[in-house]
């Protein structure tokens, strides 16, 4: 296959899978009633809901800055609040992770710090995003009513949490001296040659796996995770609450682990038709009508998506000009 078939393979088969559980959605739902449900949404629980998002999203900022801190003591937060933001825009509307790609490579100015380094950061916030997920899952499964979730999704996390906990072993036990072993073997080269700055890279994203070797700085990142999926499960309870919706207390909290968990999966920017099927089933396995947790999923994924797409877009336009270059620059080139 040509380099021009490669590159446009994933998002091709992402468009189908969205479509796919797009009309998996779809049937079986009177949409009447869905409109119904969204009309009689209360305003004062989505307030709260995207003050809960909000503070949600400003943990994970605090996360990924305590972990680039590690590096670069004289880093403020606020440094860090653009990048992330201006990630989840793209993420949300270009394919192939754009703006994982922008954040490793678009900012480096203003991080303090090399691609290589914030790469390792992202893969330890997936690892203990997925960790705090799984248990969120499991914990739900045991209330979730029989039949309701696809035996192959349980199968399929319970696979996830294997491999999570393995990454999670991997992250605190090798990283340091794999960042030592291809240092060494880097100082044996010409420093300016294209290998040795390879290898330099990989050994930073390896030293900032090491960040978890730490057991103090472990439990303080796996404890931020812990507190920004309570708010972020928070939110999802309180469109629960705005759409009026009768479930079991802990209904909303497994939506908000079936929809991201579904995220992994090949999907379309902003993960249409995945993320919804999946948050719509986790609400009906505690009681919800079909109706209502399709207007509930909707409802979720568009508080999910319109702030932090409006606002890291925003970013992005009204950043400096060297580094909204250096963005596009990065999400224009091609991966693969």
């Amino acid at each position: 296959m040509n380099r021009l078939g490669t590159r446009w393979l994933r998002p091709a088969l992402g468009a189908v899978i969205a479509a796919l559980f797009v009309w998996l959605l779809a049937r079986r739902v009177e949409w009447a009633s869905v409109g119904h449900v969204l009309a009689s949404a209360s305003v004062g629980p989505l307030l709260l809901g995207l003050a809960l998002f909000a503070t949600g999203i400003a943990v994970r900022v605090v996360r990924w800055w305590w972990m680039l801190r590690s590096f670069e003591p004289g880093l403020r937060p606020i440094r860090c609040a653009r990048p992330f933001l201006v990630s989840l825009a793209l993420n949300n509307t270009m394919p192939l992770r754009a703006g994982d790609l922008a954040r490793a490579f678009g900012f480096r100015e203003a991080l303090r710090a090399p691609p290589g380094r914030v790469l390792g950061t992202l893969v330890i916030e997936r690892v203990l995003d997925l960790v705090v997920l799984l248990v969120l899952f499991f914990a739900g499964l045991v209330g979730a009513a029989r039949g309701v979730v696809p035996p192959g999704y349980v199968t399929a996390g319970a696979m996830a949490g294997a491999i999570g906990v393995a990454a999670l072993v991997a992250l605190m036990l090798a990283p340091l001296r794999m960042a030592r072993a291809l240092e060494r073997w880097g100082a044996r080269l010409a420093p300016e040659s294209r290998v040795a700055r390879l290898i330099g890279s990989a050994a930073q994203f390896f030293e900032a796996l090491g960040t978890l070797q730490s057991p103090i700085r472990a439990l303080q990142l796996l404890a931020l995770s812990a507190l920004a999926w309570m708010l972020e499960g928070s939110m999802y309870a309180a469109v629960a609450w705005s759409l009026h919706a009768t479930v079991a207390p802990f209904g909303p909290w497994f939506a908000a682990a079936t929809g991201t968990l579904a995220t992994l999966l090949p999907s379309s920017p902003g993960y249409v038709g995945t993320f919804d099927y999946f948050a719509m089933l986790g609400l009906t396995a505690y009681g919800a009508s079909r109706s209502v947790a399709a207007a509930f999923a909707l409802l979720v994924h568009l508080v999910l998506w319109v702030p932090v797409t409006v606002v890291g877009g925003l970013l992005l336009l009204t950043g400096s000009g060297r580094s909204r270059t250096m963005t596009t620059g990065v999400v224009a080139s091609d991966p693969l």
